[in-house]
């Protein structure tokens, strides 16, 4: 028996977590929706030009708040039609202009957020784009729906290009522009002094990212449903009658197995049914899939393991490039078969399962050495790179902070008096230092006083 698909979304410190569960209740995508002051992804900001290395192509700008923004040629000539020599030809230093971050710094950690002159807004019912002035709708509208839109629409199509979602078929036509005028008139929006012009909260992020297929969406936390229920009614009416309050006492993504495929995702070793297993390695040109036979020939023939085992890794691999929100080129080493037509039956199920991802995917066939090569769009960090320092089997001591307040917040709820101690060794404890506005916003949350101690292993506990 199945349920129908559903979205939970859990409200936290720094941000929020959503994820996707499928009719067969297992989750299908997770999502991390950051604070803009932890995370400038796809913000926009008055952004000043402080520096321009010819020899790079490369153009430096403030952002505000100490953070330095970099924009290469390839983005940089957006601004400009016709021949562009240099960088030179597009900016100049002391320029003031509109840009939006597209991408954190390396796994350096040292370098500028990438940005662009160009900034897009995806809504949920349209997508703004600057730098343009035109009016797009999906190919699946109707033209009766098309009709009735365009008339208000154009309006604002002349300050930026706008692209009409088949989600606009949904909902009144008012929403529609509603969305349209926020978000043009961020895009047209000039500031004197760098720093943040538009950002959408972590729980409008959450919402912004709700498939159409959910047919309910539990928000955890009575405060944050109704913070929910209230930017629904506002902005996205479709989403208002499936939002419901998660009412069970376990954490949401304990209750749905999230955490648990969280810990299975980021271990060295992924199992297979059969026994076998696979390992990912993310390097900085490519994630590396290897699949291994490990304990799946008892029993079987050589021919039936190897083929067992392949489908296995396939689905996993797929499965992980989805949950982990794995981009760039992924290369899986198969196992070799040589048993007739295992190739063919190999590649059918990986040209089936690859059309259920969300995000673009495609692949080549099956190579003399056994290698399948894919390449996902890239849509932010995946899951490893957030939660693991490049090159070390560690977590970040961001990530294990921000878990920290998480806990923090589920336990502060209780009933018990006393203080809220977050402990842990130094480079976490360091990290919530130097961020203590979340800190104090877990001290809000829980009405709780928050202390901070070192210790050799994190926990969090009260104490009277």
């Amino acid at each position: 028996m199945t349920n129908a698909p559903l979205t939970i979304i859990e409200p936290g410190i720094g941000g929020v977590r959503s994820a996707d569960i499928g009719a067969d209740e297992l989750p299908t995508d997770l999502r991390f929706h950051d604070d803009e002051r932890l995370s400038p992804l796809e913000a926009v900001y008055a952004a000043r030009i402080t520096n321009i290395e010819t020899a790079s192509d490369l153009a430096f700008a403030d952002l505000g708040n100490g953070r330095t923004g970099v924009m290469n040629l390839r983005r940089a000539r957006l601004r400009v039609k016709g021949q562009v020599q240099s960088i030179k030809d597009c900016v100049t230093e002391g320029e003031r202009l509109l840009v939006q971050v597209t991408s954190e710094p390396s796994a350096l950690e040292a370098k500028a957020f990438s940005i662009t002159p160009r900034p897009r807004l995806m809504g949920r019912y349209l997508v703004a784009e600057a730098g343009g002035s035109r009016l797009n709708f999906s190919k699946d509208l109707p033209p009766k729906i098309v009709k009735a839109l365009e008339a208000d629409l154009k309006a604002f199509a002349g300050d930026a290009a706008l692209i009409v979602r088949r989600s606009a078929a949904v909902v009144p036509a008012d929403a529609v522009s509603a969305e349209a005028e926020r978000l043009t008139t961020a895009l047209m929006t000039g500031a004197d002094t760098p720093g943040l012009v538009f950002a959408f909260s972590p729980l409008e992020k959450a919402l912004l990212a709700v498939p159409d297929e959910s047919e309910q969406i539990l928000v955890e936390g009575g405060s944050n449903f109704a913070d929910a229920k209230a930017l629904a009614a506002e902005h996205w009416p479709d989403l208002l009658d499936r939002l419901a309050p998660y009412s069970e006492s376990e954490p949401a993504f304990e209750h749905f197995g999230v955490n648990e495929a969280v810990e299975e995702a980021l271990a060295d070793r992924i199992e297979l049914p059969s026994g076998g297993w696979i390992s990912l390695t993310e390097t900085p040109a490519m994630t590396v899939v290897d699949v291994n036979m490990g304990g799946a020939l008892k029993g079987r023939s050589a021919n039936e393991a190897r083929l067992q085992v392949n489908m296995e890794a396939a689905l996993a691999t797929l499965y992980h490039l989805r949950f982990q929100d794995i981009g760039g080129l992924v290369v899986v080493d198969f196992i070799d078969m040589s048993a007739k037509g295992a190739a063919k039956e190999l590649m059918t199920l990986i040209e089936h399962t690859a059309r259920t991802d969300r995000v673009p995917l495609n692949h080549t066939g099956l190579s003399t050495f056994g290698l399948v090569e894919f390449a996902r769009k890239r849509s932010g960090v995946s899951l490893r790179g957030r939660m693991q320092a490049p090159g070390l089997p560690r977590r970040r001591a961001s990530a294990v902070a921000i878990e920290l307040l998480r806990r923090g917040t589920h336990i502060g709820r209780m009933a018990e008096p006393g203080a809220l101690i977050v402990s842990g060794p130094e480079p976490v404890i360091g990290w919530l230092k130097a961020n203590e506005q979340f800190v104090e916003e877990l001290e809000t949350t829980t009405q709780r006083a928050v202390e901070l101690m070192l210790g050799a292993e994190t926990d969090v506990f009260l104490r009277g």
